[in-house]
């Protein structure tokens, strides 16, 4: 539970998840399940008949793991030739949910200053790895509309929010 929903609207929550600050994503996943490592991402891209390349990108994933889903009767992810048919093959049914810069929290655990982007355009997913000897930043998994790969970038702990995926 916890993280904040879609325009600080719970009902979104069905549709786009929740966002998380690094923190609350550590926590975020049920009994039994854990935030996914990097070598949990690595070996995900493997099975998906990829590897890793010197800046840990994973080639050609993002279809894989692309949903090919609709909200209110638009296609949520674009078509773009570089990426091509979304096949989803991981079940991973990632969607475009974008990413957002969370601001001050409240007492309440509220984030009324929250800016949403990307949406439609992008899919963020923390890691459980934290950036060695920088404290305020840990890794996050994206994914862009218009980009075969799957990035890998740095992330604020406490102003990025961005969606969790749980593992066993």
């Amino acid at each position: 539970t916890g993280g904040m929903p879609y325009a600080n609207a719970d009902i979104m929550s069905d549709v786009f998840g929740r966002f998380y600050s690094y923190e609350d994503a550590l926590t975020a996943c049920p009994e039994g399940w854990r935030l996914p490592t990097e070598e949990d991402w690595i070996a995900l891209g493997k099975a998906l008949g990829s590897t890793a390349d010197k800046y840990g990108v994973l080639k050609g994933v993002a279809p894989k793991v692309m949903a090919d889903a609709t909200f209110n009767g638009v296609d949520m992810w674009a078509y773009w030739p570089a990426v091509g048919t979304l096949t989803n093959e991981s079940k991973f049914s990632a969607i475009p949910a974008g990413y957002v810069n969370l601001g001050a929290e409240t007492a309440e655990g509220t984030y009324p200053e929250a800016n949403s982007y990307g949406v439609y355009e992008y899919a963020a997913f923390w890691t459980a790895d934290a950036v060695e000897g920088d404290d305020s930043m840990a890794y996050y998994r994206y994914i862009v509309d218009n980009q075969p790969d799957l990035f890998i970038s740095k992330g604020d702990k406490k102003n990025l929010g961005a969606s969790v995926r749980c593992v066993r």
